[in-house]
Order: C-alpha cells, then sequence, then structure tokens
C-alpha cells in the first residue's frame, strides 16, 4: 500500500494533470471547426457499445458471485452509458437528435442511473 506521502504526490499530479486539461480545453475551444470527417465512425460506435456490453456482462457476473469488485464494473458501466448518452445527443441533428435525446432519455440515462445506484449500494455491501 503506498504511503501517504505517495498518495499525497498522487493527489497533487492529479489537480496538476486537471489544471492542463483545462489549458487544453480553452485551446481546443478556440481552435476546432464546427465540422469534422472522422475515418473509423462506425468502429468508434461499436467499440463504445462492446465496452458497455462487457461492463454490464461483468457487474452482472460479480453481482451473482457477490464481488465487491461489482462497485467498479457498476461505476465503468454508470460512466460509458453516460457518455454514451453525451456523445449521441451532442452529435446528432435534425430528426436524429430527437431520436438520441429520446434513447438517452429512456434508456442511457436510467441504465446509467441505475448503475450509479448498484455502485453506491454494493459500498454499503461491503463496506467499502
Amino acid at each position: 500500500m503506498a504511503s501517504q506521502a505517495a498518495r499525497h504526490k498522487m493527489a497533487i499530479g492529479f489537480v496538476g494533470a486537471a489544471i492542463v486539461l483545462v489549458g487544453w480545453m480553452v485551446f481546443l475551444a478556440q481552435s476546432l471547426h464546427g465540422k469534422a470527417v472522422v475515418s473509423h465512425w462506425s468502429t468508434v460506435w461499436l467499440g463504445l457499445d462492446t465496452m458497455e456490453a462487457l461492463a454490464l456482462a461483468a457487474l452482472g457476473v460479480l453481482l451473482v458471485r457477490h464481488d465487491h469488485r461489482a462497485r467498479t464494473a457498476a461505476t465503468v458501466a454508470a460512466t460509458l452509458f453516460g457518455m454514451d448518452a453525451w456523445f449521441d445527443v451532442m452529435l446528432s441533428n435534425g430528426s436524429d437528435f430527437a431520436v438520441a435525446l429520446s434513447l438517452a432519455a429512456v434508456f442511457e440515462i436510467p441504465l446509467a442511473g441505475a448503475c450509479a445506484a448498484i455502485a453506491r449500494q454494493t459500498a454499503r455491501w461491503y463496506d467499502v
């Protein structure tokens, strides 16, 4: 287990990385164009959906086994579904926007919320 000094240095490193990331975001906001062409568009979405399926499968297996790592799987799944909803809605336009917003509201956000609730509940189960 890491010493308190090592944890403190890691914490400072993460805060420093967050500050650098804010600077990067300012740069991107000023330099990115409104439109982009993506070569591997379908692969990106297939990859995200694959990660979501794996996270849900892992969560189900770990819950059945009463494994404390279910909390991690639930957190990962919640994060992935939240990201999926965000990108679906933000990258859609026209009639696709209404479909993306509906799917986010009916499926992705509720599933993300359920996974987050499972993560919170499993923390209580295992006193983590």
